[in-house]
């Protein structure tokens, strides 16, 4: 079996999640696709085997709002690839009609999939440690007038880092939590409030932010 390192995306099918999960391959990482839109992960990790190798590139169907659907991907994951090196909480939406969908995805989303680090890749269960990615939004810090569930998902989003990434965690599970916090960019996700935006940028570029991810002193309770 192969000893790359192996990594899952969430929501990694389109926009930042799919330009992340080319960056991981690009970098020699075995990337699992977890997203509940089936048909574009599919079509998504199709064209990664054609570029990366049939052997680097999955897709696990995954609703990240069903705590036990996590258990489940890690399980899938860790049979088939042997090993979870990194997790990236990216899956989002943007649903003010919804609010609770929104905090639903954006939030709990990502809190399970931390709790599902901490069983499955914690030095203390029997893991190797690694590293987990929740991608939050510039604005947890510039809030959005016209998007108060979406903003207040990703000022949650920072206080969930920093929790998991204390100290009180990393010296038994020697996990390293990051926060990635991009500008608003162009992708789907935007649809219903882009006439209200600037211009947005390439979601190609947010990866850039993941090549400060040098050591481990940096990187604990990052916000990037």
């Amino acid at each position: 079996m192969s000893t790359s390192p192996v990594a899952i995306v969430t929501g990694g099918a389109q926009g930042i999640g799919a330009a992340i999960c080319i960056e991981l391959l690009k970098k020699g990482y075995r990337v699992c696709v977890a997203d509940i839109e089936d048909l574009k992960a599919q079509e998504f990790v199709k064209e990664q085997q054609r570029i990366f190798g049939e052997e680097n590139a999955a897709t696990i169907r995954c609703d990240v709002t069903e705590e036990s659907e996590y258990a489940n991907l890690f399980e899938q994951i860790l049979k088939k690839f042997g090993r979870v090196d990194v997790l990236v909480n990216n899956a989002g939406i943007v649903e003010e009609t919804n609010p609770r969908k929104c905090l639903e995805v954006n939030l709990l989303g990502p809190l399970f999939g931390c709790h599902a680090a901490l069983k499955y890749m914690g030095k203390n269960k029997g893991g190797k440690g690694g590293m987990v990615i929740n991608t939050s939004s510039v604005v947890a810090f510039s809030p959005s007038p016209k998007m108060p569930a979406y903003t207040a998902s990703k000022h949650g989003i920072i206080a969930l880092t920093r929790c998991f990434g204390h100290p009180f965690h990393y010296d038994k599970d020697g996990i390293i939590f990051a926060a990635l916090c991009p500008y608003l960019v162009d992708t789907n996700i935007l649809n219903s409030v882009t006439k209200t935006l600037d211009p947005t940028m390439d979601y190609s570029k947010v990866p850039d932010k993941m090549r400060y991810l040098k050591s481990e002193s940096f990187l604990c309770n990052q916000l990037l």
